[in-house]
């Protein structure tokens, strides 16, 4: 056996009741479990609220994660979300097989027995005081996912291939589910031979790179122009050198933008988390000369990177775009459910639209609109195409897709 499966865990989740359950219910949940706790060592609390569960396992990593798979296949329950999972030094629960504990409306952790002691400023303390004042009771009813409905259906389109070139630009929407419509596209940068743009870029160094970026965005904004309508906006990857290269990188992209008869409102310029935390006073000023033309500025894959919400204190984009690390599965997972809801409360108190890139199941987009995020991108709706756009044909009726 691995050392990995041999140390001390502690998983955290939280699910909903599919039937009402009696205090007698749930003793014979505890009783049920008891046996099989003893001869595994396993121990830990249920805490009940009459609706929702929320349960600490601890013991063997191995054991804790057979024992979680069986309780995901429990009929009694739905809307299972890991909150947490992390290696202990030691137990919580260290004397409790199991014991199942009434939650009230209103409760805090004076409820908890007296023969449970417990470091007000440890993590557990934190986790039971928040499921008893109300946090982790957001997940999607069975009502509330039967009067969802979504529609959005485009055709597909498409344009010529950029002449005499050996790089095109594929192009995915990012769709308003609430208003049931594209409301931008992105440029993914792409080569001859269906090179990714990093495939690209990493054979180039310094003022080349620079000069090849800028160069290759007037293909972008021409070819994105032949596709949007007035409405629309177009996002463009540009690298922050890259923006330092030209004295006036708003100049020159206005020119384009001209060219092509588009507004510069219509413009986003994307740059990633990692390249804006390690820029200089003359990258952040150059931001502010391409804002006052009146192009836009997105924070791209926003959580990839280590800045976190600090960036967002020093930075105020227009956009932020929300890494697919973040989102994929978050339907079942409460760490990624909390740094989400953290990012849209921000972009919500400060007007930034955020954008939820990756997403992919039907389940990650019904948790996310269900906390109310409005624009998506990732394959559930469409996949990058080549000098076009791929048809959009998404409806969902009762929280299904049709």
């Amino acid at each position: 056996m691995s050392g990995a499966a041999l140390v001390l865990k502690q998983l955290v989740y939280r699910s909903k009741a599919t039937a009402k359950f009696s205090e007698d219910d749930l003793l014979k949940i505890t009783s049920d479990s008891i046996p099989f706790n003893r001869e595994n060592n396993i121990t830990g609390i249920l805490l009940f609220d009459g609706e929702y569960f929320f349960q600490v396992l601890e013991g063997k990593s191995d054991v804790v994660h057979a024992l979680y798979e069986h309780i995901k296949g429990d009929s009694r329950h739905t809307n299972i979300v890991k909150v947490t999972e992390l290696v202990v030094h030691k137990r919580d629960f260290g004397e409790w097989l199991l014991r199942a504990l009434t939650v009230n409306e209103g409760s805090r952790c004076y409820w908890l027995p007296p023969d449970l002691t417990l470091n007000r400023e440890g993590r557990m303390f934190a986790l039971l005081n928040s499921f008893a004042s109300g946090r982790w009771r957001n997940c999607l009813s069975d009502s509330e996912r039967k009067s969802i409905s979504a529609k959005i259906t485009t055709a597909a389109t498409s344009i010529a291939q950029f002449e005499n070139s050996h790089i095109q630009f594929a192009f995915q929407p990012i769709i308003d589910t609430f208003k049931g419509k594209i409301t931008s596209l992105e440029a993914l940068i792409r080569s001859d031979d269906g090179e990714f743009p990093e495939a690209i870029l990493d054979c180039l160094d310094g003022e080349e790179k620079y000069k090849f970026d800028l160069e290759s965005k007037a293909i972008a904004i021409a070819q994105g122009a032949k596709l949007l309508n007035p409405s629309q906006s177009l996002s463009i990857n540009l690298c922050p050198g890259a923006m330092t290269y030209l004295p006036d990188v708003g100049e020159y992209l206005c020119k384009l933008l001209g060219e092509s008869g588009l507004k510069p409102e219509q413009l986003v310029l994307e740059v990633t988390e990692t390249e804006i935390i390690k820029e200089n006073d003359a990258f952040f000023e150059a931001v502010e000369r391409v804002r006052s033309r009146g192009i836009k500025i997105a924070i791209d894959d926003f959580g990839a990177g280590y800045a976190g919400l600090s960036l967002l204190a020093d930075f105020s984009p227009d956009k932020i775009k929300l890494d697919r690390k973040i989102t994929t599965g978050i339907h079942e997972n409460g760490h990624r459910q909390a740094i989400t809801e953290a990012v849209l409360e921000f972009a919500n108190a400060m007007g930034i639209p955020l954008v939820v890139e990756g997403v992919e199941t039907i389940e990650e987009w019904l948790w996310l609109q269900h906390i109310g995020v409005q624009r998506f991108q990732g394959f559930l709706f469409a996949k990058p195409c080549l000098n076009g756009i791929a048809e959009v044909k998404f409806k969902v009726d009762g929280g299904e897709t049709l």
